[in-house]
Formats: structure tokens, sequence, C-alpha cells
């Protein structure tokens, strides 16, 4: 087995010879997770991360073990935490659906408003920072904790962050091929976002879903198409991969996609419920989660901005 180097912002996983996902820790400035795949020759970074802080280990971490820098990056999508982390791979082609590079520089507007006013953002995080210490509900306080911490590498970044956007956009599939193996990134169409893209590795059943894929906490529903993305996760189940690499979580299988996709029934038949009963914006949050879901509760505040979400389609 391949030492593994060692990051404060994610741990590596080896999950194939040649392949292996970076998971992000809870306290580091990665927040969503990455992988690295050796083609045989080549080599390509799905997803850059959070911050250049972690895209730049990432970067060392792909060197060490495939013995070269990246040839390709992938962006999955446009939500910054994927992608903030790009100039680190300036030198590389990166690459993104066309719709997500179209969206990516309004998903940064509030990146660009906290570098104009750093003080601003600074105070605000001081407040998070003591209301997370004032929570006396456990779980509650570790959720909080995690993004604040990720919101303080954020803003140590801020003075050096260059927002990179990709050099080449595709659509439908996009294959790559080399000695080790052969990968395939798929654009399936709205789900997540408007522009998702995940990586497959057949040969060996592996899937890098992007934020298709949730595992072990609510899915981020504020730019989705819940009925697309229900058919986007049937799609990857169809692939009966034995790995699926999740945008956010620890590695999975085919039963965690379904649980996401249960969550999401369930979310949008309690906000229907809610609405024709006529409950406000605000009761519907303070509803618990869905039977079933409660082992979910250190991610209140997604499920709170997921009600709204779904809320306000309906209004």
């Amino acid at each position: 087995m391949t030492k593994l180097p060692v990051s404060d912002h994610f741990q590596l996983e080896q999950i194939a010879e040649g392949v292996y996902a970076a998971l992000a820790s809870d306290l580091g400035g990665a927040y969503s997770n990455a992988g690295i795949v050796d083609l045989g020759g080549a080599t390509l970074v799905f997803d850059t991360m959070a911050t250049p802080q972690a895209a730049q280990d990432l970067r060392a971490a792909a060197e060490v073990l495939t013995g070269r820098s990246a040839r390709w990056v992938v962006n999955s999508h446009f939500h910054s935490d994927h992608w903030l982390g790009n100039q680190v791979f300036a030198d590389t082609t990166i690459i993104a659906t066309h719709k997500a590079r179209k969206a990516m520089p309004e998903g940064i507007a509030y990146v660009r408003e906290f570098q104009e006013e750093p003080t601003e953002f600074e105070q605000l995080l001081r407040e998070e920072e003591e209301a997370a210490a004032a929570e006396t509900d456990p779980v509650r306080r570790a959720a909080m904790q995690r993004g604040n911490a990720q919101a303080r590498h954020l803003l140590a970044a801020l003075p050096t962050l260059a927002l990179h956007l990709p050099d080449q956009t595709f659509h439908g599939r996009l294959n790559f091929y080399g000695p080790a193996r052969q990968a395939t990134l798929i654009a399936p169409g709205p789900g997540h976002t408007s522009g998702d893209a995940y990586l497959l590795l057949p040969a060996e059943g592996i899937v890098f879903t992007g934020d298709l894929c949730f595992f072990a906490s609510p899915p981020y529903m504020g730019n989705c198409e819940p009925q697309a993305w229900l058919s986007r996760m049937n799609r990857l189940e169809q692939h009966a991969a034995a790995t699926y690499v999740p945008g956010h979580g620890p590695l999975g299988m085919g039963v965690d996609i379904a649980r996401q996709r249960q969550y999401i029934v369930k979310m949008e038949e309690m906000v229907a419920q809610g609405v024709e009963a006529g409950d406000s914006l605000e009761q519907l949050q303070e509803q618990p989660l869905p039977k079933g879901f409660a082992d979910w509760a250190g991610s209140l505040n997604r499920a709170r901005a997921n009600i709204e979400f779904l809320y306000k389609r309906r209004v």
C-alpha cells in the first residue's frame, strides 16, 4: 500500500491502484472533497477545494503519488467551495461544463465582496465564533465550528486569492485515455446545479460525483432542480459502482445515494404539506427533520436553507 501524504486540510484514501480520494477534514480549509487519478503517464485532479491552502496540499500530494504534475483539472460545478483552489493549478488545463463556467463569476460575488471589505467579514466571523462558543448543543456547536474554521481559512487567503476560471468547457462526455486506465467525464444535465459533471472510472467501479452526492449530511439544494436531481441520482446508481466519492462526506455506495434521494423526496413532501396547511416559512423551519434523518441534525442550517428554497418555489 502506498504511503499517503498528510495534510491539515484533508485525509487521503487510496481506493484503487493510482486512484485517491481527498476527503475534507472538519477544521481544515478544503471543505469539499477532491480526487487524484493516475491515468498512467498523465494525472487528473477532480476539484480543487475551497481555498488555495488546501489546493496547494492537494497539488503536492498528486505530485508525490503520481510522480508528475497534473495535466488536467476538473471543476465539478460552479459552487466556489469546489474551485477556489484553481489558482494553484493555473499552469494546468482546467475543465468544466459550459454552464458551470458561465455561472462561476456570479457564484463568487460574495468572495469579491469579502476582498473589498475584509474587516466586515472578519467582524462577522468573530460574531459567529462567539455564537459557536456559546452554543450548548454539542452537535450544533461542532457544525458551527466546522463552518467557522473554513471561513477563517478563506479570510487568510483573501489577500492573494486569484479567481481563476476554467480554460476549457465540454458538453456530454469527455474521455481520457492512459496506459493505466480510462476515465470518462460526464455532464448529465441539470441536477444539483445547472452544469454538474462527474467522473467515471468504469474498469475500477469508481465515481467522483461532485455535489450530485452528499453522504452523511443533508445535500445543499439552493440551486437545484429537485426532480432532475433525483433522475441524476438514479443514473449514478445505474453505474453500480463499488465506490462513490461524494462532494461532501465519507466514501459511499449505492445505498447512500438512495438515502439522499429519500431525503429530497421527504423534504419536498414536508414543505408541500406545510404550504397547503398555511404554515409560514418560520414554522416549517422549526419542524424536525423528516423521520429517519435525525443523525443529520448537525447540519440544521443547511436544512433550514433547503426548506426556504423549496418553500419559495411553492409560494
